[in-house]
This record gives structure tokens, C-alpha cells and sequence, in this order.
């Protein structure tokens, strides 16, 4: 739960426009020279071809032109110097937000289920390739009316012909968008389409082999293959062929101005120097235009991306109530919570109330479907109750801390997954931790031997994207040495029997009896009762296929019928 911002205090994207005030304001004071000494190539035809032949003067010319030169090369070096500085501070962009990106939506709960770290990150790069390619031709933009001015000032006719040629401009620039926005969105989620279903393949590479369903996944992906490449040939057709026409109006304009001025050279009314001023200034005006222009999807892009941005990090920090010193040795407490799952019209239960005092274990049993993962995922704080609490003493598991909440809490989920890296950085939660207390740990759980078994010992790869040399077995007794870092005060294990044979369950129920006698509480989901977890557990609870919840302070006997053995709570 985050905490509502206090006045004075700033989001990390204050922060981040805080510090970059200096360098902003560098950007803007380049780019208005930049622009400025862009003026000197009108000035210098104004000058060259008015002055010069009528005074003949080589002196003049030389003149003229080494200060037009230094002018061009001042620009150049200014521009190239604003670029680099959008850059870089693109790049640190990045080295800021990214972080806080993935912190915050890696380790939020159900209550951030929005921050998504790939959409966040998606939205970070959106933002970041618009700040280091784009944005100097959005600030030049402010400085296209000024050249349009300076056409108007050298005569209003030849103003009237730049204004006209921007207006067109900007007509055949709003066509293009809405004649390609539809077949956009199609190539763009034909491609979401066909991306998904590699990584589901390369996810699933086993099943899809075994089963002999490559031929039928690859017909899919070559049908929406095929239809995004349509989509994308039309808008690609379309934006080719409205871009021609850009280019070419602009060829046009410079056409007319010239013609337009000669017809006032010959009046008497304008020089020839004043014309091709005016030409240039307003080919500089109609290029900044066009140029924001071609850029403007990629401006409402980073705008939407930047709207994203914002909320996703509008929270400055997690609710951190101030926490009693002896929390690890409070009671673990589900008071009376219910949970029912978005969009699902019945609760997956109503009233679950039970008291886990340290060095006591409860086994929760029951069918598929009937909310054992469901207990487990609120006893870690990954979901919030629809009703009631469940706490440590009297503080809420889902709004403590994700620091403290992984002291506190050890977890082995249902479905197991090792992150990319060694064996050691899996265990070690991907901390730099002491290697003896990683060994220390894959002892604990009988996994050292399989370990130093790898030509690679503790440095073995594993991951998804790994060949994995481990048993399944093995798997899941690192998942399980990873939930006992830090010598958590509560660990949850959901179905930790499966995909384990007789004497791996012996030597893990050797565990949880030690760590029991060290005064860890332990709660674990089985689908089937086990007499090897009964004779563990001190307290049990079985849900039956309605989500009704059963529980009894007593060992349940081996050949009776749960429904005399335990008493339903209301």
C-alpha cells in the first residue's frame, strides 16, 4: 500500500527533472544559437549579392564569407555538442528509472499488480530513444515561426506562400496519421501475436517436441506472420507515398518563393539578395516543421510512455509502519479472511481463521481447485484478503515492507523456476552471500551432494533458458534451500511433496522437523494427507470442493472420514 505523496516531496520523476534543471537549460541555451547562427547564410546572400557586385569589392566578399563559415561551424559544433548532452542524459535517464522500475514491480503484491516491470521498462526505452533521437527537433520547432517571420518581414507576399506551404504540410502530415493509424495498430499486434508464440515454444520446447506440434505452431505463427506483413506493407505503402509528397511540396514552396520573388524583383520591388534570404528562410522554417512532423507519432508515443511512466512511479515508497523489534516472535494470525479473485462470482472462501505460534506447523490439505495455493499466496502477502487480516501480531503481511516481509517469510511455490545464473546466486536469493552459508543451506535440504556432483559445482548455469542438468527433485530442493535464506520466522511451502521420491520426503521432513524445533512456523499445502506431514504438524485444515474451510486443532486419524474428524468454522 503506497503512501500519498507529502507536500514538498517529489516522485522519482521529480527527482529526475529536478537534477536535470542545469543541463536543460544548457540544451535550450545551445539550441537557441544553434538556430540563431542559422541566420547568417540569409544574412550572407542579403550582403553577397546586393553589396558585393555593386561595390566589387574582393575585401567584402572575403569578409562575408569567413564570417558565414565561422557562423556554419559554430551551429555544427553547437549542435553536435546538444545532441550528445540529449544523449547522455537519455542514457542516465535510464540508470535512474530503470531500477526503481524493476524494484517496484517485482517486489509489489496484488496491490501493484499495474507495475509491470516489461510494460514499465517498454515505456522507459519509449522515452529514452525519444529524448536521444527526437526531442532537438521539438525544441528547434519553437523557432520555425521566427524564420516564417523573417519572410514576412522581407515581404508579406512572400510570407503568405511559406504560411500556406506550412498549413499544406501540416494537412498531408494529419492524412498520413489517420490513413495508417488502423493498419499500425494491426502490424503492431500481429507482432505482439507472433512474439508471444515464440517465447511460448521456447517455454514449452519439451512439450511441443513430444507431442509433435512444431508443424501446427509454425502454420500459426506463419498465418499471423503473413497477416502482419500485409498490415505493415500497407502502412509502410501508405507513409512512403505521403512522404514523397512532403518532400516534394517542399521542393515546390522553394519553387514558389522564387518565383513569387522574381515577380518583385521585377516590379522593383525586392533585390535579389532579399529573394534567396528569403528562400532560405523559409526552406529552414518549412525543415524544422517537417521534421517534427515526420517525428510526431514518435512524440505521442513517448508522451503516452512518459503518462505511463508517471503513474507507475507516482508512489515515493511502500507504507513502512514502524515495526515492534520482537516481530518474529509474534503469532502468525489469519483473522477471519476471505478472498475471492477478480471477475470469479463466488469467494474461493469466506472465514479462515486460524494462530500459528512459533515452532508449530499446520498442514492444509484438499482437492484441486479448493484454495490451497490461494492460502499460501495470502500467508506471503503476494495477495491482499477481500476480508479480514493476516498478520504477525497486529501488522498486516501485505503492507509490511517487501524487505522485511522476506526476512519474515520463506516461500516454495507450487510451480518451481530458477532464475538465470549459477546454483549459488539461486540459492542466495541472487545476493552476494557468504558461500559457506550456501552450502550450509543445500545441506540442510540433502542437495550438497547432487551439487558437487556438476563439473561446475556451485557455479553450474541454470535457468530458463538453460539446459538444466538437475532432476526435478533437485530443482525443488534449491527452491526449497532459496525459501530458508535468512532463516525466515515463517515458511510456506506449497505442495512441497511433489516430484519428490521416499527418501528425498525423508531427508526434507528431517528439515522442517529441525527448523520446527528452532522455532520456525511452517505452513504447507498438499493435495493428498501425508502420514510423514501429519506426524509434523501440529495443527490441520482441509478444504472440501466448495471452498467451504474444515479445520481441527488434532491429528486427524488415518482411516476416518475427514468430515467426522473436523469441524466446520462458519
Amino acid at each position: 500500500m503506497a503512501q500519498r505523496r507529502k507536500a514538498g516531496e517529489r516522485t522519482p520523476i521529480g527527482e529526475v527533472w529536478h537534477a536535470s534543471r542545469g543541463g536543460l537549460a544548457a540544451v535550450v541555451l545551445f539550441s537557441s544559437f544553434v538556430n540563431i547562427l542559422k541566420f547568417a547564410m540569409p544574412l550572407y546572400l542579403l550582403q553577397v549579392l546586393d553589396r558585393v557586385p555593386a561595390s566589387r569589392s574582393v575585401e567584402t566578399l572575403v569578409i562575408l564569407t569567413l564570417a558565414a563559415l565561422a557562423a556554419i561551424g559554430a551551429g555544427i559544433a553547437l549542435d553536435i555538442v546538444r545532441r550528445r548532452m540529449l544523449l547522455h542524459w537519455s542514457e542516465w535517464i535510464d540508470e535512474q528509472l530503470g531500477p526503481r522500475i524493476v524494484q517496484r514491480s517485482l517486489a509489489g503484491s496484488e496491490l501493484h499488480r499495474a507495475s509491470d516491470a516489461r510494460h514499465g521498462l517498454a515505456n522507459l526505452a519509449t522515452v529514452r530513444n525519444f529524448v536521444g533521437r527526437g526531442l532537438a527537433n521539438w525544441i528547434d520547432l519553437i523557432w520555425a515561426p521566427v524564420f516564417i517571420l523573417g519572410v514576412f518581414l522581407i515581404h508579406p507576399i512572400l510570407g503568405a506562400v511559406a504560411v500556406l506551404s506550412v498549413i499544406v504540410l501540416l494537412v498531408l502530415a494529419l492524412a498520413h496519421d489517420l490513413m495508417t493509424q488502423s493498419s499500425r495498430r494491426a502490424a503492431r499486434d500481429a507482432g505482439r501475436d507472433t512474439s508471444e508464440m515464440i517465447r511460448t515454444a521456447e517455454r514449452n520446447r519439451e512439450s511441443l517436441t513430444g507431442l509433435g506440434m512444431a508443424d501446427a505452431l509454425s502454420g500459426k505463427w506463419e498465418a499471423a506472420s503473413r497477416g502482419r506483413s500485409v498490415e505493415r506493407e500497407t502502412a509502410e505503402a501508405r507513409g512512403l507515398t505521403f512522404r514523397v509528397a512532403m518532400q516534394g511540396f517542399s521542393r515546390i514552396m522553394r519553387i514558389g518563393i522564387l518565383a513569387v520573388g522574381i515577380w518583385l524583383f521585377l516590379s522593383d520591388i525586392l533585390t535579389l539578395g532579399a529573394i534567396f534570404a528569403a528562400r532560405v528562410m523559409a526552406g529552414f522554417g518549412y525543415t524544422l516543421i517537417e521534421r517534427a512532423v515526420r517525428n510526431w507519432r514518435g512524440m505521442r508515443e513517448a508522451r503516452e510512455a512518459y503518462a505511463g511512466l508517471a503513474g507507475q512511479l507516482a508512489p515515493t515508497r511502500e507504507l513502512s509502519p514502524s515495526v515492534l523489534s520482537g516481530l518474529k516472535k509474534s503469532t502468525f494470525v489469519f483473522d477471519t479472511v476471505g478472498y475471492r479473485y477478480p471477475y470469479q462470482p463466488n469467494r474461493v472462501f469466506r472465514r479462515v481463521s486460524f494462530e500459528l505460534e512459533p515452532g508449530e506447523m499446520m498442514l492444509v490439505t484438499g482437492g484441486a481447485g479448493t484454495g490451497k495455493t490461494t492460502i499460501s499466496r495470502l500467508a506471503t502477502g503476494l495477495l491482499a484478503p477481500r476480508s479480514g487480516l493476516v498478520r504477525f501480531g497486529e501488522y498486516p503481511v501485505s503492507r509490511l515492507p517487501a524487505k522485511l516481509r522476506a526476512e519474515l517469510i520463506g516461500y516454495l511455490p507450487q510451480h518451481i523456476e530458477l532464475f538465470s545464473g549459477t546454483i549459488r546466486d539461486n540459492i542466495s536469493r541472487l545476493e552476494d552471500a557468504p558461500f559457506d552459508r550456501v552450502v550450509d543451506l543445500a545441506k540442510l535440504v540433502g542437495v550438497h551432494d547432487v551439487i558437487a556432483r556438476l563439473p561446475a559445482g556451485y557455479d553450474t548455469p541454470v535457468g530458463p533458458d538453460v539446459e538444466c542438468p538437475l532432476s526435478g527433485s533437485a530443482r525443488k530442493r534449491i527452491a526449497l534451500a532459496r525459501a530458508l535464506f535468512g532463516r525466515p520466522r515463517l515458511l510456506v511451502l506449497d505442495e512441497p511433496w511433489a516430484n519428490l521420491d521416499r527418501p528425498t520426503q525423508r531427508k526434507v521432513g528431517a528439515t522442517l522437523r529441525a527448523l520446527k524445533d528452532e522455532g520456525t512456523s511452517i505452513l504447507v499445502t498438499q493435495a493428498v494427507n501425508s502420514n510423514r506431514l501429519a506426524r509434523l504438524a501440529d495443527r490441520f485444515m482441509t478444504l472440501d470442493e466448495n471452498g467451504a474451510e474444515i479445520t481441527s486443532p488434532e491429528r486427524p486419524a488415518a482411516k476416518q472420514a475427514p468430515s467426522s474428524l473436523l469441524r466446520r468454522v462458519k
